[in-house]
């Protein structure tokens, strides 16, 4: 008896184990599942939603800008997932000291699969070899420069090639205080304004007490966007057959402009008030702000005042520099078909609905312009001026690779300027003479 008992336990743990084994062979042998692409919804507008399926991997994206931009970014890039289930996009958000850590990955070979270069740094990173070519990328995703500003894709190129696509764009525009113009009885300027209106604005808005200036009527950045600006305004060739030419009679007179807002007290020097130019405007010392979109979403929050922007003054035309954060893909990207695909969802549509929300910048295409959901309020002077947006001069000295080094010595000769140590003639014959010495030889 003993002994069948004995069997019988024998017998019944040999079938538990067997059925245990046969339970858990099948958790064993499963294969991950492939992420199923969701459907596609009604109201998405991006061409390259098909192309997407089936694509899996991980990339890496690397960007600038301020906190809203970083917020911008991570609900694209949440929104790009959902779309492509088997795809994760690495944000690294870079908000200081950008270019250093750029170069930085670079010499080191870990570049980024994606990252953001200004206008002046794409022949610089082309001739290093370190961009792909996105010829082919503009061929299977055409969507993405379509009804694209005429001159646009320039800011982009080296060489005749494309490197970068520019991802946005902002124009430059004069920023009033309604309520300081309203105080002082004065209409807002309209789009026919010259250069001596603004001149003598600056003058009427200005308020001196005690010998003391308690108002400004505008600011003066020593900026490249300002200069160009200037200059560009007077039609002048500051940039002429590979040479600088800032001593170009009609260059001259546009910097002049700015020089004499501060000789005559209707402006600071650029950083003698202890305040930022932009801030100066939020605290409500300076009437009128000459500036980019970029400054937007803190006037928007700060500015305790009613405000808004027109058409920057006329010389004898009008020019606005191009103002860009261009998208490249690292040239040794193993990823590169996810990277375009993402590059495509970024420029969609659907994409951009989530990078201008904030308004720090303005759509490259015409149709998107007027949007009102894509280019909020402030709309109208960065609508009239895509009529005329880029300057020449500023493509041809980009094109030469030495955009950096040029900008420090118009920078370095200016701010002599402005705070009294040398006529504006004498900086710009210093100009030409270091930069067509030293860099356009």
């Amino acid at each position: 008896m003993k002994k069948l008992i004995c069997i019988f336990l024998v017998l019944a743990l040999t079938l538990s184990l067997t059925t245990a084994c046969s339970s858990s062979a099948p958790e064993t042998s499963k294969t991950p599942e492939t992420p199923v692409a969701t459907e596609k919804p009604d109201d998405l507008k991006w061409d390259g939603y098909e192309a997407s399926k089936g694509l899996s991997g991980k990339i890496s994206f690397m960007h600038f800008g301020d906190d809203y931009e970083r917020q911008m970014y991570a609900d694209l890039i949440a929104a790009y997932e959902d779309l492509v289930p088997g795809v994760e996009v690495e944000q690294v958000y870079t908000p200081g000291d950008y270019y250093t850590k750029l170069q930085t990955l670079a010499a080191s070979k870990t570049l980024p699969d994606i990252f953001w270069l200004s206008e002046g740094r794409v022949k610089e990173f082309a001739d290093a070899g370190l961009m792909a070519d996105l010829t082919d990328v503009l061929e299977k995703y055409p969507a993405i420069s379509d009804g694209m500003f005429d001159g646009a894709l320039d800011y982009g190129k080296a060489d005749g090639i494309q490197y970068c696509i520019p991802k946005d764009y902002t124009s430059y525009v004069m920023y009033i205080n309604v309520d300081m113009f309203k105080e002082a009885g004065i209409p807002i300027p309209t789009s026919d304004w010259t250069m001596d209106d603004y001149m003598k604005l600056s003058g009427e808005l200005t308020k001196v007490a005690n010998g003391r200036t308690t108002q400004y009527g505008t600011a003066v950045n020593n900026y490249r966007a300002d200069w160009i600006n200037f200059m560009g305004n007077y039609d002048a060739p500051w940039f002429k057959d590979g040479k600088s030419n800032i001593s170009d009679p009609n260059a001259v007179k546009g910097l002049k402009v700015q020089a004499d807002l501060i000789k005559n007290g209707y402006a600071p020097a650029p950083g003698t008030t202890g305040e930022s130019e932009d801030r100066l405007f939020i605290i409500g010392q300076i009437a009128m702000y000459p500036s980019g979109r970029w400054v937007v979403p803190s006037f928007i929050n700060e500015c305790d005042f009613e405000w808004t922007a027109v058409e920057f003054p006329k010389g004898t035309t009008r020019v606005s520099p191009f103002i860009t954060a261009n998208v490249a893909i690292n040239s040794q990207s193993s990823s590169k078909e996810i990277a375009a695909n993402f590059l495509s969802f970024q420029l969609s549509q659907t994409g951009l609905g989530y990078t201008l929300s904030s308004g720090l910048s303005v759509p490259l295409y015409e149709e998107l312009i007027t949007d009102k959901n894509i280019l909020a309020e402030p709309a109208e002077a960065f609508i009239a001026t895509s009529n005329y947006i880029g300057d020449k001069e500023q493509v041809e000295a980009l094109g030469t690779g030495k955009w950096s080094e040029y900008n420090s010595i118009i920078s370095a000769e200016l701010s002599l300027v402005f705070e009294g140590s040398q006529t504006i003639e004498q900086a710009a014959a210093n100009i030409d003479k270091k930069a067509n010495e030293t860099l356009f030889k």
